[in-house]
């Protein structure tokens, strides 16, 4: 039985965030504490908190902060200079608050409302105080029988609203009265008017001198409350399907969730599985990949896990700022007031047209399984689902030689010696080189050739199985020269129905030998790749996107291809399709890459040369074209590699010298 896969990560994927029995009570609890808002501060996603909930959260950010996250759907909220302590609360949700502790304390009929006048009298002892029979909107107070009498007799107290206890249990008076529609710049003004121009309510003073006519647009605040409750009920309706959109992400967000643990815990089971076939084999080696195996699986789960985690709390966010933007917009346009509808027009429309214009992204795609591939026996590697690929190759420079001036391509024979193209003014050879590093003959690239293209920079180099030499250079042709150097012949790699003769200006410069020892010549005038044999028989040809500068094949018939002009590298097949792009190495931008050699490895691993920007060998794999790492910065700028047979050295081709690395 495999182990229990699921962490610390996995438990914070569940939604942070969730509604009372009764979701509009999510108007009137902190999500904080999921207690009844005690001082309630409201936030500009509409979000309302108890202050010291707000206190305490902002805590964790510091001092001097200008801006507050909203604890339960990450919208930001200015500060005003006060602090938190001076942020507004929104009237609709304050008299929504007074009335649940009201109707919670008129509930409880075991409970005896007692007085409060009596209280504030002096008399604090339950038998000193009588028990309260009406409540007065105006002054906040429970009253007894006396005070009710001498609350009716004071001529400024006279005309307050009294509601006896049963009429407030009954349903049939309000229990509160919604707060005075008064000026907060104007002392004891009335919000009679309301400014079109910035949505906000005002007084006849605020009419004449703040918001004044023509520059603002007046109305009535009952007219004005009227055309907004219109607009805020038809868009909220408008938002339903933003929030079904919303709930459709968050359940495919869950399903993908519940299949991350499925295929942990299968990959897992395989792993466990893997470990115990080959334990009696190999159990040092395999202890020690199964560990680094588990340590992949581990990260791959915790990293999918963070960005789940991540994307649900984005959506339950938005949600969670939907609902409440909804729910205030319904209730308010339904028991508001004329003055709290005014008020808090601008405040939802903004918030609903703001959600309603996000973008939501459609469903997730299911997960794949976890596989798992043998690189060698008994050694377990998990495959590229996981994004796990070989390990970079590390390489020591063992030697350096060479009197070049203009190093291009390079190859290594079976003997160990060093074939490399190199060009000065009109000089243009082939520098053979021992294995020892010594110049042992120059292989002249003009020599019995008479013509176009008679002196030519060499540039690309290849030994074919057959003993003979090829090579390329800023001709048409490709040029065949025989084991000792002797020049042989060249021909066109146009195919037979392009033949060009030789005023045509097309150039040839990459070449590589493929597994069925044909030559693989690139044309960059043209951009396009022609397979010949040996002697120059046509077989195929096929454009390609970039030009080829330089080629190499790979064991399942594919062909690699570099161009530092287009800042490129291709793996194409055999009709030019491109079936992987190697992007530049991590944290080398586009314009520092400039690939010119590469080789290719029989287990998959690619080199490339960046000659320019960022100068380095860089190794990837050739499976899924993935960057691994950066072999070597000890070159100054290199053009050709080349790979020993044994593939423990590469050979690069410097620009002056000649440099060989032996791999790790």
């Amino acid at each position: 039985m495999a182990a229990a896969m699921i962490t610390e990560a996995e438990a914070s994927i569940t939604p942070k965030y969730s509604s009372a029995d009764d979701p509009a009570d999510d108007l009137i609890h902190c999500s904080i504490c999921r207690e009844l808002l005690q001082d309630p501060r409201s936030l500009s996603c509409l979000h309302s908190f108890c202050l010291k909930c707000l206190q305490q959260h902002i805590e964790y950010a510091g001092k001097g902060v200008t801006s507050l996250s909203c604890p339960t759907c990450s919208t930001e909220t200015k500060l005003p200079s006060g602090g938190v302590a001076d942020l507004g609360v929104i009237a609709f949700v304050s008299r929504q608050r007074n009335e649940r502790l009201i109707r919670e304390k008129l509930a409880d009929e075991v409970a005896k409302i007692m007085c409060t006048n009596c209280e504030e009298a002096g008399d604090t002892s339950s038998s000193g105080r009588s028990k309260a029979v009406t409540r007065c909107f105006e002054c906040d107070e429970y009253l007894c029988e006396s005070c009710t009498k001498m609350h009716k007799t004071f001529k400024l107290l006279k005309h307050h609203p009294l509601f006896t206890l049963d009429e407030l249990r009954s349903g049939k008076v309000p229990l509160s009265l919604p707060d005075q529609n008064t000026c907060q710049k104007h002392k004891g003004e009335i919000l009679m008017f309301y400014c079109e121009t910035c949505d906000v309510p005002i007084c006849s003073k605020c009419a004449v001198i703040a918001h004044r006519h023509p520059e603002h647009k007046q109305a009535e605040l009952d007219n004005a409350a009227a055309e907004r409750s219109k607009t805020i009920q038809e868009l909220e309706k408008e938002s339903a399907q933003i929030a079904i959109k919303i709930d459709e992400l968050i359940a495919s967000n869950e399903e993908l969730v519940l299949q991350l643990k499925e295929v942990s815990s299968e990959a897992n089971t395989e792993l466990d599985k893997t470990r115990d076939s080959v334990k009696k084999q190999m159990l040092e080696i395999l202890e020690k990949a199964y560990k680094e195996s588990k340590d992949k699986l581990k990260e791959f789960k915790e990293k999918n896990l963070t960005m789940l985690r991540n994307k649900s709390d984005e959506l339950n966010g938005r949600r969670s700022r939907l609902q409440i933007t909804r729910m205030l917009a319904k209730d308010v346009t339904q028991k508001g007031t004329e003055y709290e509808i005014a008020a808090v027009y601008a405040s939802v429309t903004s918030s609903l047209k703001e959600l309603s214009e996000q973008k939501l992204e459609t469903p997730a795609p299911k997960l794949g399984k976890v596989k798992f591939r043998m690189i060698k026996p008994g050694l377990p590697v998990m495959n590229t689902l996981l994004e796990l690929y070989p390990p970079e190759m590390k390489m020591n420079e063992v030697k350096e030689f060479g009197n070049l001036v203009n190093g291009r391509g390079i190859v290594c024979t079976e003997t160990g010696s060093i074939m490399v193209a190199n060009f000065s003014g009109s000089e243009f050879y082939y520098h053979v080189y021992s294995d020892k590093g010594e110049l042992s003959s120059k292989i002249s690239t003009s020599s019995g050739i008479t013509g176009r293209g008679s002196a030519s920079s060499p540039w690309c180099i290849v030994l074919h199985p057959n003993g003979r030499i090829f090579g390329t250079g800023n001709t048409q042709h490709v040029k065949q020269y025989q084991g000792d150097g002797t020049y042989v012949n060249r021909y066109s790699t146009l195919s037979p129905d392009n033949v060009a003769s030789d005023a045509d200006d097309s150039t040839v410069q990459g070449l590589a030998i493929d597994n069925d020892d044909n030559l693989i010549v690139g044309n960059v005038t043209k951009k396009y790749v022609s397979i010949k044999k040996p002697d120059g028989t046509h077989i195929t040809s096929m454009h390609v996107p970039i030009k080829p500068w330089f080629i190499s094949a790979t064991s399942a018939d594919n062909i690699i291809i570099s161009s530092y002009e287009e800042r490129a590298v291709h793996v194409i097949d055999r009709t030019g399709k491109v079936l992987i792009t190697f992007n530049p190495p991590d944290g080398v931008d586009q314009a520092a890459w400039n690939p010119t050699g590469i080789c290719c490895s029989k287990d998959g691993n690619v080199f490339i040369a960046n000659y320019q920007g960022r100068v380095g060998v860089y190794q990837y794999d050739l499976k899924g074209g993935k960057y691994i790492g950066c072999n070597t910065n000890d070159v100054t700028q290199p053009w050709g590699l080349a790979l020993s047979k044994d593939e423990k050295k590469l050979a690069v081709a410097d620009n002056t010298c000649v440099k060989i690395f032996e791999i790790e």
